[in-house]
């Protein structure tokens, strides 16, 4: 069974993400539902904090839990996104 994270409605597009930090400590919203094409896992670490993980490809083949950051697909990704 897939767990379930808080999500909520991303402020440029009707897709609900969730919020997640990398392994750098950086937000990074994912998209909420699992995706066939997607490489990032989420985990809950010790301070209670979802976090994403990139998976290898030759690691991610037949995963159903994963998910796609959700600059992927969203059509304001430039404006959110920090480099």
């Amino acid at each position: 069974m897939t767990p379930t994270y808080p999500t909520e409605q991303c402020r440029s597009c009707p897709a609900q993400i969730i919020w997640t930090v990398t392994d750098r400590g950086r937000d990074m919203p994912v998209d909420a539902e699992p995706d066939p094409a997607g490489n990032v896992a989420l985990s809950v670490n010790d301070k209670g904090q979802i976090v994403a993980s990139v998976v290898k490809p030759h690691l991610a083949f037949g995963r159903k839990d994963l998910r796609l950051s959700h600059f992927v697909r969203c059509k304001d990704a430039a404006k959110w996104r920090r480099r």
